[in-house]
Order: structure tokens, then C-alpha cells, then sequence
């Protein structure tokens, strides 16, 4: 109702998957699947009719409610926006009445949205011949989303986000890792990792694996920067690039908290345009995150520089991300290490590889522009 209200136009698709796995399991009948597709015969039909009408009416029960409570004005929509087609028989392998989504009426649910309905689908939708088929939910979400040229696609269920090789939350990833994570995920992000794979090389920007079980989820994830789910896209949604002059007032709006309580040098708004060539940026959704610099010192070494995050957000890698990509830098240009001079951060430096150095340690250009008045630590890695 918040979404829709602040003119998101919202398409949602339901799911009875966990329903009729709970039905399956109850009356003791064989949960057949043929890799990720259950197979439907008409008894099984039949039952997610119920099941999807029962939840389907229930959906409309909260949505009435919550739409008289805020007074609001939008209607929820449903149609013959999906066909349907038989799956069939696929590896020798009869799939009897589970379809895969034809086509989608991609400008009939535009005039629904552009009148500021809510358009509902199921997962349930008959072929051109009238012959009704069970469709996977994540699939038709999916196509839903490259028919209408979505901005966003989010799937939602039980697991809350995908896992790395430790068991960690992966907030962030690129389409083209998906492959490389896949195998430490369980079976239902398998199905919407497979779903988020269509609609990113379909064209939709970004997709969001959320879960069902945290409150505001889909507030959170969108309208922070740290989210709480995984946010895949085509390429990392905050990715390091070269700083660039149209990046000056956002630059500047990042450093000046630091500059303000003495942790980071001043730098004027023309020492900033000639040096933006030295500069590195983590930008996203227009906004910049995280800023570094590199100074090279001479044929050797460098200085790392006004290395900083924006303090309202609580990703905690984007200063480990501008620094590894600093250090990479440094190797494609030869350096053999790398310096940095702070006043309050040499425990985070050193538990990144930096040591202790000291002024004697510095090229002579740099030890004469050294101030003593700010007495930095001096800490060096070497590459």
C-alpha cells in the first residue's frame, strides 16, 4: 500500500508452493519433480485450484483492509494477463499439466497500472486452447517483469538472502557470479536464482532475493543503502570507478563531516577539480558512497588518501573495496607499496596488511610536505 501510494506501480504474483508441499506431504502422495518442475496430474490440478483461490481471497481480505484503513484509493486487478503452454513431455519425462508461461499481456496490465491498480496474478493459467496449467510462481514473476521492462524485480521466501562459502549474507552480486555461489544455496533460491538469471539478461536492472519472515523487508532493501536481502544486477550495483568533475558536489557533501572534525585534510573545491584524476569513487543510485585517492610518490610507491564512506550508511566493506582496488591499481601501474598517513584510523590500516612506518621511510618529496602541526601515524604495505 506504501509502494503504490508513493507511485510505485506494483504487479505481485502469488506463490502456494509451501501449500502444496504441506498437501503433498499430509495425504502421503508422491511429491514427484522433474529437476526444479513439480509434475502435475489433474487430482494434484485440482487441489492448487483451492489452494490458490483460498489464498487469493484472503490476500483480497488484507489488501481491503489495509486499503480502508489508510483510505487509500487503488484497486487490486486481476486477469487473463498470462497464457499458458504445456511443458510436456521434456527428457521422456510426461509433465501431464504443468505449463510454462506463452505469453505475457504486457500492455494490458500497463493500462491497469497507469490507472493506479495493483495488478494480482497467480500461478495458475489456461493456453490459447482453454486447457488450465500450474505454472512456477518465480517464473512467471520473471516473465513478468522483461515483458513490462521492470525497473526492479523482488522474489520473496522462506530464505532471506543467498549464502557465501561461509555461511555469510551475500548483500550484493554481479549476474555473471551467480554460477559461482549457486552450489552453497539451497533448493528454493536455486529456483529464484534461476528466475533472477532470466529477467537481468532480459533487461530488467536489478533483482532483490528477500525474505518472507522480516517485517519491512522490502522498505528496508529498497530504501537503504545495506538492504537485507541480495541484490543481484547485470553489474555490481556499487561498483569502484575513476572519479569524474560531475562527481564534485557529491564528493564534497562525503568529505566535509571529516574535514570538519580535523580526520581528513581540507581540500578547496579547485584542489579537488585539479585532482580529481586521483581519485576513486563507489557511486549508487546517483549517490556516492565512499571516496579514495592515490597520489604516486615516485617510480615506486604511492599515498593513499581521503579514504572514506559515507557515515549515514552501514556497509562496512565500502572502505575495504576503494582499498582494494587503490592496491590494484598500484600493481598495474608497477608500485611496489603503497603509504597512508592518519590520525585516527592505523588500527583499521593495520588490519589490513599496513605496518608501522615512519618520515624517514617517505620519498624526500613527501617528508618535506609532512605536517608536523597534525602529527599522522605513517603506516606502508608493501605490495
Amino acid at each position: 500500500m506504501l509502494l503504490n501510494a508513493l507511485g510505485v506501480h506494483l504487479v505481485l504474483v502469488q506463490s502456494t508452493r509451501h501449500a502444496i508441499d504441506s498437501y503433498i506431504h499430509e495425504q502421503g502422495i508422491a511429491n514427484t519433480h522433474h529437476g526444479n518442475r513439480r509434475i502435475t496430474d489433474e487430482t494434484l490440478l485440482k487441489r492448487i485450484v483451492e489452494l490458490a483461490c483460498r489464498n487469493g481471497l484472503v490476500f483480497r481480505g488484507l489488501y481491503m483492509r489495509a486499503l480502508h484503513r489508510n483510505r487509500g484509493r487503488s484497486s487490486l486487478t486481476s486477469g487473463n494477463f498470462v497464457s499458458a503452454k504445456p511443458v510436456g513431455i521434456h527428457e521422456g519425462i510426461d509433465h501431464k499439466l504443468t505449463g510454462s508461461v506463452r505469453r505475457i499481456d504486457a500492455s494490458g496490465i500497463r493500462r491497469q497500472l497507469a490507472a493506479g491498480s495493483v495488478v494480482y496474478l497467480d500461478h495458475l493459467a489456461h493456453s490459447p486452447a482453454g486447457e488450465l496449467y500450474n505454472l512456477a510462481s518465480e517464473e512467471v514473476a520473471a516473465e513478468t517483469a522483461v515483458a513490462l521492462h521492470a525497473d526492479k524485480l523482488v522474489l520473496m521466501g522462506e530464505t532471506p538472502y543467498c549464502l557465501d562459502q561461509k555461511g555469510g549474507r551475500i548483500s550484493e552480486l554481479a549476474l555473471s557470479l551467480i554460477s559461482t555461489i549457486k552450489s552453497n544455496q539451497n533448493d528454493e533460491m536455486k529456483r529464484r536464482l534461476d528466475a533472477t538469471e532470466r529477467a537481468v539478461r532480459g533487461g530488467v536492472e536489478r533483482c532483490h532475493l528477500l525474505g518472507t519472515g522480516l517485517d519491512g523487508a522490502i522498505l528496508t532493501e529498497l530504501m537503504t543503502t545495506e538492504g537485507t536481502g541480495t541484490l543481484i544486477a547485470s553489474q555490481p550495483a556499487a561498483s569502484v570507478r575513476q572519479g569524474r568533475i560531475d562527481d564534485l558536489p557529491g564528493l564534497i557533501h562525503l568529505l566535509a563531516p571529516m574535514e570538519e572534525n580535523g580526520t581528513l585534510v581540507q581540500r578547496s573545491r579547485d584542489k579537488l577539480e585539479a585532482e580529481i584524476n586521483h581519485f576513486y569513487v563507489i557511486e549508487q543510485d546517483g549517490r556516492i558512497l565512499g571516496s579514495a585517492a592515490m597520489y604516486p610518490l615516485d617510480d615506486r610507491c604511492a599515498e593513499i588518501a581521503a579514504l572514506t564512506a559515507d557515515q549515514t550508511t552501514t556497509d562496512q566493506n565500502i572502505g575495504t573495496k576503494l582499498l582494494k582496488h587503490v592496491e590494484e591499481q598500484a600493481r598495474a601501474k608497477s608500485l611496489q607499496s603503497l603509504f597512508v598517513l592518519t590520525t585516527q584510523a592505523s588500527d583499521w590500516f593495520k588490519e589490513r596488511g599496513f605496518v608501522m612506518s615512519s618520515i624517514e621511510e617517505l620519498p624526500e618529496n613527501r617528508q618535506a610536505l609532512y605536517n608536523l602541526q597534525r602529527n599522522s601515524l605513517i603506516l606502508k604495505k608493501e605490495l
